[in-house]
């Protein structure tokens, strides 16, 4: 009802000016014959107009009442493309109009479905029909690596690794999407996962002359998703050997309670991160001035390892200096149980 008055504003001020408009028109011609209005004749020539004033607004309340109580109520409705049936060839034009672009936009968000869910299949079996070649190659690699020159095998092996890796990363990404049907959380010991980890890159590790320090306790449980977290941390540990220094050095990986919480770290020497690029190493496909000196990168696993995390229920940070190293922190809130 408020909102009907609102919108009737304009059409009831407009009315009263009318009425005192011939209340003054009438009082100037009955004083010219000498004998003016009382104030209940004034009166009286108010209060008639606004009774039919009055009965009118009910009638076009009652007519227009859908419009006015439904849409408020309208995050109850199941069905959001209900409109109210319209009361006047005006609100009829309005009704159509709206019942076409929400036929027209259904359509096209379904179509979009459609093409998304073709192009998340596709991913899923190219990656799929990729891991196998790649394997494929490993162990070709690993068999006649006694044959090859030590520096072909070397640069071969760490092909296919970045090869292993764009495909991971290919397969998470697209899998992401659907999260929530794809996920399984276990209480495991955190140093199983980071060695488990280490062992996959242990070839890297040699080839790049960097050793990694695991400093975890045995007895530290947390509840993740092991196929989720471990694609995380084979990013962070890919991500702290790219950007190691040439000389040998360490790579940290740390474990500490902060109450209830308990923070897992990975922390490199290497070439650390630019300050104008710190801020910004989360967003999609930013690549930042590492990226582009050293090696190549997509620019997207730091921004995948962030929103597995928050997914995950686990938070992500990571601080940097300019040619001193990089750490980041993982915090697993309310997780935590020990053996």
């Amino acid at each position: 009802m408020k909102s009907f008055l609102k919108d009737s504003l304009p059409f009831i001020l407009f009315f009263y000016s009318q009425c005192v408009l011939i209340i003054l028109t009438v009082q100037l011609a009955v004083a010219s014959t000498g004998n003016p209005m009382g104030k209940g004749m004034v009166f009286y020539l108010f209060l008639l107009p606004t009774c039919f004033l009055i009965v009118f607004l009910g009638f076009r309340y009652y007519k227009f009442k859908d419009f006015y109580t439904v849409f408020n109520n309208l995050s109850q409705e199941t069905d959001h493309a209900w409109f109210p049936e319209p009361p006047n060839i005006m609100m009829e034009n309005v009704k159509h109009q709206h019942d076409m672009q929400y036929n027209y936009y259904h359509q096209q968000i379904e179509q979009l479905e459609q093409h998304k869910q073709m192009e998340f299949n596709f991913i899923q079996q190219w990656v799929h029909q990729m891991k196998t070649p790649v394997s494929v190659m490993h162990l070709s690699m690993q068999k006649e690596k006694m044959n090859l020159p030590e520096h072909f095998v070397h640069n071969m092996q760490e092909e296919i690794e970045r090869m292993q890796q764009g495909l991971d990363l290919a397969l998470y990404q697209s899998r992401l999407q659907k999260f929530d049907r794809d996920f399984h959380v276990q209480k495991i010991s955190l140093k199983t996962m980071v060695k488990d980890s280490i062992k996959e890159f242990k070839s890297s590790f040699i080839r790049n002359n960097v050793f990694p320090e695991l400093l975890v306790d045995e007895g530290l449980i947390v509840a993740t998703d092991p196929k989720w977290f471990r694609f995380v941390l084979n990013q962070l540990i890919s991500n702290a050997i790219k950007y190691s220094k040439d000389e040998s050095g360490k790579i940290y990986f740390t474990a500490s309670m902060d109450g209830k919480q308990l923070k897992f770290q990975i922390q490199d020497n290497g070439h650390g991160i630019p300050s104008q690029d710190l801020k910004r190493v989360f967003d999609p496909f930013f690549t930042g001035l590492n990226g582009r000196t050293f090696r190549e990168s997509t620019g997207m696993g730091l921004y995948l390892s962030k929103e597995i995390c928050h997914a995950l229920g686990h938070e992500i940070n990571i601080s940097s200096e300019k040619d001193i190293g990089t750490a980041v922190t993982i915090t697993f809130v309310n997780t935590i149980d020990h053996y």
